[in-house]
């Protein structure tokens, strides 16, 4: 892709997320545990100098086939186990059949 000048600004256009750290994947199943990672490892994200970001998620991502997994994390009083369920409405759910498995 060229560099072009647009109004006086270099710009190189994208499409997607404008910085990377607004974005976490992960190839593992839907679990409490690694929703909490997930949350976790975007919240501790650190710009060049160490300055944290302050980076709150708001939107869970998934393709169909976790649909259900994910209504049950984000929508359930109570876990698998029968305890309370902490992460009840952390986040809205976004259902992309555009992510892959």
């Amino acid at each position: 892709m060229n560099d072009e000048y647009i109004y006086r600004v270099r710009a190189r256009v994208n499409a997607g997320f404008g910085l990377w750290q607004l974005g976490y994947g992960s190839k593992g199943a839907l679990t409490s545990e690694i929703y909490a990672a997930a949350r976790s490892a975007m919240m501790n994200f650190r710009a060049d100098g160490g300055r944290i970001l302050g980076i709150q998620p708001t939107t869970l991502v998934v393709p169909p086939s976790l649909e259900s997994d994910a209504l049950k994390l984000l929508n359930s009083e109570l876990g698998s186990g029968g305890e309370t369920n902490q992460w009840k409405g952390t986040a809205k759910l976004m259902v992309s059949p555009f992510i892959g498995e």
